[in-house]
């Protein structure tokens, strides 16, 4: 996701000149992304990635290192998911959720 970054501004130029030739840069600079997880090169690359695939990502680091179950995992994420679009339609009067922060904003906490 870092070298994609560095990609994505090293031919920023481009993406408003001429986003074929963007996004062609970027492929080729991130090979193993392209090819092997295009749905998050896709994102990615769209801007469309938040927190929420950080959180799915910490989740699963969780279930690695034993401190949570797939289960416990599934119920956490599943809940966030449901405070986030389904509480605000059925009930009315809750506050709405805070926005998701945005794939810099969730790496800026970190600078």
């Amino acid at each position: 996701m870092r070298d994609m970054d560095t990609s994505m501004r090293k031919h920023k130029a481009l993406k408003t000149s001429n986003f074929t030739e963007f996004r062609q840069k970027v492929s080729e600079e991130n090979k193993i992304l392209y090819d092997e997880y295009p749905p998050i090169f896709e994102m990615h690359i769209a801007g469309k990635l938040d927190e929420t695939f950080f959180e799915m990502l910490r989740l699963r680091r969780k279930i690695e290192l034993g401190e949570m179950t797939q289960d416990q995992a599934d119920k956490a994420f599943g809940q966030k998911i449901f405070d986030r679009f389904v509480a605000p339609v059925i009930n009315k009067d809750a506050p709405p959720p805070p926005k998701p922060m945005s794939y810099s904003e969730y790496y800026d906490q970190f600078k």
